[in-house]
């Protein structure tokens, strides 16, 4: 099959690894691989790199806010192409799809990957119930974004298929190289050390967990800890100045910044922590489960529903429940041992859900 891809760029975040780790998959399997990009190409982007050595063939409409025009570059791209799927990723993807086809020549699906909580995000809602072909299949990544979706839509959930994200299981780390981590993260003498993964955003809720270090840090008086945030954005400058504080009251805060090998990184966390505010899936809450370390999540969407089945992972509401539940929480799990787990959340896994329902007649 021709299967073409969309979505709003390709930057290394979760949707975009996604999409690289489908359009891979699928090219791999015998199909021929289109991914467009709404905005321009990075420069040295990995993801890019990635799929053009798969033999991915890579589009950009090349899209700035002074040319939204070029938004209506999708209809002759896909004329020219001709494919028997088109595949959108996130919302500014699937409304340019839309307002590029006024026909069926191609099965539609659009994947929702976020339970969107931004109260200046709202309207994406309305513009997607208004816009919606009624040849399209939406999917949403978990059954909390179908539900979250459903709801704020009025698409019957039933009518929403759930293709969960898939991972490919990072590798597990020595004693030897967990040493060098800490090491080079001058923990190495620290107790504990507690880690997180993810985009230096709000939504990830790292200032949340860093005030509650701050505000409740007598509560780990007598504990050396050491804490990991390994991610990049633009809540980075408000996060270092918590970091700061906490430096300056003997718990070990750093922000190393983008890491290639955060997946791998994780194995070297003592406890891994995800405080979300809103999430649609959690890829690297589903890595930090291949890993088998312990593990404190926020109760936000999807994360319990992924943790249900992990027995070394608890969930929690870091903003509503007390600091000593809290607290207790990361003593205790903090303390356990590393376990042996096979993550369900796998790219192949993944494609197989999307093959099932690319391979469906069309309703």
């Amino acid at each position: 099959m021709k299967i073409v891809q969309i979505i709003t760029e390709l930057r290394p975040a979760g949707a975009e690894r996604i999409v690289a780790e489908l359009a891979k998959g699928l090219v791999v399997r015998g199909h021929k691989l289109t991914v467009i990009s709404l905005f321009p190409l990075p420069a040295n982007s990995g993801i890019v790199d990635e799929l053009q050595e798969s033999g991915v063939v890579i589009k950009s409409l090349n899209l700035t806010f002074s040319s939204l025009w070029r938004i209506f570059k999708l209809g002759k791209i896909l004329d020219e192409i001709k494919p028997d799927i088109v595949h959108s990723h996130l919302f500014h993807a699937g409304l340019t799809v839309r307002l590029n086809s006024g026909n069926d020549d191609f099965k539609f699906f659009s994947t929702v990957h976020i339970s969107e909580k931004r109260k200046s995000r709202q309207w994406y809602f309305l513009a997607d119930r208004l816009s919606i072909k009624p040849f399209e299949c939406t999917t949403a990544v978990s059954l909390a974004v179908r539900n979250y979706y459903s709801l704020k839509t009025g698409i019957p959930s039933d009518k929403i298929p759930v293709v969960y994200n898939g991972i490919i299981p990072p590798p597990h780390l020595s004693e030897h190289r967990v040493s060098a981590l800490r090491e080079e993260w001058g923990m190495s003498d620290c107790d504990r050390v507690i880690g997180c993964v993810g985009r230096l955003d709000w939504q990830k809720g790292f200032d949340i967990l860093l005030d509650f270090f701050y505000a409740e840090r007598l509560r780990f008086k007598g504990i050396k800890l050491g804490i990991v945030i390994l991610g990049e954005g633009r809540e980075r400058v408000k996060l270092e100045k918590t970091a700061s504080a906490l430096n300056s009251h003997k718990i070990k805060t750093l922000l190393p910044g983008f890491r290639a090998d955060a997946a791998s990184c994780i194995g070297a966390f003592d406890l891994f922590v995800m405080p979300s505010r809103y999430e649609g899936f959690g890829l690297s809450l589903a890595e930090a489960m291949s890993h088998g370390v312990p593990i404190l999540s926020s109760a936000a969407d999807s994360l319990p529903e992924l943790l249900v089945s992990y027995p070394n992972g608890e969930c929690i509401d870091f903003e509503r429940d007390g600091a000593t539940l809290i607290a207790e929480k990361i003593k205790e799990l903090a303390g356990r041992t590393k376990i042996i787990y096979k993550v369900p959340y796998t790219v192949d896994n993944m494609i197989d859900g999307y093959m099932k329902l690319y391979s469906k007649d069309k309703d």
